[in-house]
């Protein structure tokens, strides 16, 4: 059977980029008032019920679990001042949603709330609560947020390093191909030939011309490799280039079946485009944005609350 995703606000991180975390039911222990927000209260019960939520095996922190449990409860009370509970109707149509989404009839739904430690009312209860969240941060928090293209550029133009490709090396060879199972003496052979041409190249032959002349690979456009990342060369011919500075050569280099005489071309570390990262960076900003703007609303319903942390 396909195991239903169940989930719930757990803190506002979650809400906004994950979703929100599978909820199972936890045992009733001896209680105590843990907090008091306006006038509803938190037991430790409650709170210890939420530890048991978690299926975590990192030890959770009661302190901040109790304050998000704060915050959700006024999240709540301020949609039920608002009038924007959610309804009968419409906990019965998101559930009836889920269940078709899953191919699951009533029967079904319930051993899979079951499995994970759910009954349907606890199930009902916790759904409410978290399109009753989901409703107040599109109201509250994330209605009227935007970024436009002056603080996207402004971004990019400030990371540039988070951007910024590995470096790429442009090279160009003229290759001496060893013959299949060559002895030693054909191995001295070609590299004799190599080591010929190389001293030409040093001498200031012009290499291209020298390529032509005496490459016999299928190199395309006259032995020119193109760029490619470092990590992307072989070896040999990569660790020659790091002694090189444009326009100097290097070989015979003995790698891939041949010998190699390389020149290196050029050197750059490619940067992203704006237009490749633009949505990119555009995410990002909304999401601080949004963060920060539920911040400042919890905290505006922190001080028009009345607040007791007992813990």
């Amino acid at each position: 059977m396909k195991k239903v995703v169940l989930s719930i606000t757990v803190s506002f991180v979650l809400l906004l980029m994950y979703g929100l975390q599978n909820r199972v039911s936890g045992s009733v222990i001896v209680d105590r008032v843990i907090a008091i927000v306006n006038d509803e209260i938190i037991t430790l019960s409650d709170l210890q019920r939420e530890e048991a939520l978690k299926k975590s095996d990192a030890k959770v922190d009661e302190h901040l679990l109790l304050e998000d449990m704060i915050d959700r409860k006024l999240q709540m009370a301020a949609a039920k001042r608002a009038g924007m509970d959610v309804t009968d109707k419409e906990l019965a149509d998101a559930i009836a949603d889920i269940m078709k989404r899953n191919a699951l009839d009533t029967k079904q739904f319930e051993v899979a709330l079951a499995k994970e430690g759910l009954t349907m009312e606890q199930y009902r209860m916790e759904l409410r609560e978290q399109m009753t969240l989901s409703r107040m941060v599109g109201k509250y928090v994330r209605s009227g947020i935007t970024v436009d293209e002056a603080e996207i550029r402004a971004y990019y133009d400030r990371n540039l390093s988070i951007f910024t490709l590995p470096e790429e090396i442009r090279v160009r060879q003229i290759y001496f191909p060893l013959p299949d199972g060559a002895t030693q003496t054909q191995i001295a052979e070609v590299k004799a030939q190599a080591q010929a041409v190389y001293e030409r190249a040093n001498k200031g032959e012009d290499f291209i011309n020298l390529v032509r002349e005496n490459s016999r690979g299928p190199d395309p456009q006259d032995g020119d490799l193109g760029f490619m990342q470092r990590q992307h060369v072989l070896p040999e011919i990569e660790e020659a280039t790091r002694n090189l500075k444009p326009g100097q050569i290097a070989g015979p280099l003995l790698c891939a079946g041949g010998f190699h005489i390389i020149r290196l071309e050029d050197l750059r570390t490619p940067v992203k485009s704006f237009e490749k990262v633009k949505e990119e960076i555009m995410n990002t900003l909304y999401q601080q944005k949004v963060e920060n703007t539920y911040r400042t609303w919890l905290q505006t319903l922190r001080s028009d609350s009345n607040i007791e942390n007992r813990l």
